[in-house]
């Protein structure tokens, strides 16, 4: 079951606000209808603890998308965890699950909604790739800079 939950300045790393089932078309209002404005300011003032961010979640399959907008301005610049469990070889071959987080920025709007969209429909290679794809542009970027 996809749910979403919602993290707000001032909370704990740790601390979401459960808001129940959701789908990508109820996700996006959600999206649209947090103060993300508010947010930030309070923010600023304090520059301390996670950023304000709305996770949508797959708990039976370990799969997370966390999702801030840098500003108010929602058409651009949003900065995006993808948390999945990887299987890990670890001493004498027996394999494990460890949490893996992949965290980058997305510039445009449109790129945001196609991720969500494919987060929502269960699609997580296309999530996988295209959350690589995101994290190499950061590294190019970085790199150019």
């Amino acid at each position: 079951m996809l749910t979403y939950s919602i993290q707000k300045v001032g909370y704990d790393y740790q601390q979401l606000d459960a808001q129940g089932e959701t789908d990508f078309t109820s996700f996006i209002a959600a999206f649209e209808a947090f103060p993300w404005g508010e947010q930030y300011r309070e923010w600023n003032e304090t520059q301390d603890g996670p950023l304000p961010a709305l996770v949508l979640q797959f708990k039976e399959d370990g799969r997370e998308l966390w999702v801030s907008a840098l500003s108010d301005d929602l058409t651009r610049d949003f900065q995006l965890n993808s948390v999945s469990m990887r299987t890990k070889k670890g001493l004498f071959g027996k394999e494990t699950q460890q949490q893996n987080v992949e965290t980058f920025n997305i510039r445009y709007r449109e790129d945001l909604n196609t991720l969500c969209l494919a987060f929502c429909q269960r699609q997580f290679e296309e999530v996988d790739r295209l959350a690589r794809r995101h994290v190499e542009n950061d590294l190019e970027n970085d790199r150019t800079r």
